[in-house]
């Protein structure tokens, strides 16, 4: 067993995506990030673009969330992720936009759900 002084670093790295989300028209923001800092999971959330309200699409969001990935693949985990995001209250279409930086889509397709 492994005391806390043993313990040097981090299994794994946190990895910082970016993701736009879609949102009913009367989301409250603040209230939605607050509700993504506290998953299982999630460091970081913070905004990356504007709020834009729109009649017909809703909210639409930019953010960047750090988040410490657990055992299996990165796309596996980024799916876990985004299920809990779209379980939350108000939340329509989470698309992951960035993963470290680079561009990402999974079998030439962009990762939305």
């Amino acid at each position: 067993m492994e005391t806390l002084d043993e313990v040097t670093s981090l299994v794994s790295k946190l990895v910082k995506i970016d993701i736009d989300i879609r949102m009913t028209r009367d989301s409250h923001v603040p209230n939605i990030m607050t509700l993504m800092r506290v998953l299982p999971m999630v460091a970081v959330v913070n905004q990356s673009n504007k709020v834009e309200r729109s009649v017909g699409t809703g909210t639409s969001l930019g953010l960047y969330i750090k988040f410490l990935p657990k055992s299996g693949t990165l796309y596996k985990n980024l799916m876990i992720l985004c299920k809990m995001i779209k379980g939350l209250p108000g939340v329509k279409i989470v698309k992951v936009t960035r993963v470290g930086g680079r561009t990402v889509t999974f079998k030439g397709q962009s990762i939305v759900l």
